[in-house]
């Protein structure tokens, strides 16, 4: 403290310290915004590091073993790859469970599908009744892999429903 109040002059010879209370927290101020400033600076480098890949199933599946399917009749989801797999008499289709219109998952009804987002309705082949939808629902390639178990190839996808089916015997 100065030796009087009003003075700005300080006096060597008095046990003032050397920084008053406002300096030390003007920077304590600086040092928390320069804290913060680089702890921002480093979260967006470390995005540098990590990869911008999106993780994305493969357009190749396994849908089974060709006994397994045969067991069991109709339609089944699986909701990881988004299909449903059709399969009756010895023969087996996969179908997208995608829309067409902004790609909700449409839902199995009694009068075929039903998209719960924008209200798009197909037939129980998949062609488009109502709705927004502007295509109808693609049937995809199945083969016999290597293993023996039924491959579906999403990036072959057809829209003849009648060719959609794989004859497993």
């Amino acid at each position: 403290m100065p030796k009087y109040r009003n003075s700005l002059n300080n006096d060597q010879d008095s046990n003032d310290p050397l920084i008053t209370r406002r300096s030390f927290l003007a920077l304590m101020g600086v040092g928390a915004c320069l804290v913060g400033v680089a702890q921002c600076t480093g979260a967006s480098f470390l995005g540098f590091l990590y990869p911008n890949a999106m993780k994305v199933p493969p357009s190749t599946f396994s849908i089974g073993r060709p006994e397994d399917l045969l067991l069991r009749e109709g339609k089944v989801f699986d909701p990881k790859q988004k299909v449903f797999v059709e399969s009756k008499e010895g023969k087996v289709r996969v179908q997208t469970a995608v829309c067409t219109h902004l790609g909700c998952t449409v839902n199995l009804v009694d009068t075929g599908y039903a998209c719960p987002c924008h209200g798009s309705t197909y037939d129980r082949v998949g062609r488009n009744t109502g709705g927004p939808a502007p295509l109808p629902l693609d049937f995809f390639e199945i083969y016999k892999g290597s293993s023996g178990e039924l491959m579906v190839d999403k990036s072959k996808p057809t829209l003849d429903y009648q060719a959609a089916w794989f004859k497993m015997t």
